[in-house]
């Protein structure tokens, strides 16, 4: 994947090679490990993996949808009344 606009829709590309290549940031400047270290990865962290897997189009697709949830506009009654046909066909299956 090469680029793709931010997950909230922001004009600025998001290069998630750039992401990738850079460097871990190291807040001291010894070389000593320290046991207790630990790595968290966020959901969004997790999902924007994923997202890198797929093929473009896809991908975008995938940040349209996410995008339309969080502002509460992507289910209309339209789309709601397509859902319900689809379950009730599987269901009678």
């Amino acid at each position: 994947m090469n680029d793709l606009y931010g997950i909230s829709g922001a004009a600025v590309p998001f290069s998630f090679r750039a992401v990738a290549d850079t460097p871990p940031h190291r807040s001291d400047s010894s070389n000593t490990a320290v046991l207790d270290d630990r790595v968290e990865i966020s959901e969004l962290a997790v999902f924007l993996s994923r997202l890198a897997e797929l093929p473009d189009a896809r991908a975008r697709k995938i940040v349209s949808i996410r995008n339309a949830i969080q502002e509460e506009v992507y289910l209309t009654d339209d789309k709601l009344d397509t859902a319900t046909e689809r379950l009730l066909q599987e269901l009678s299956r």
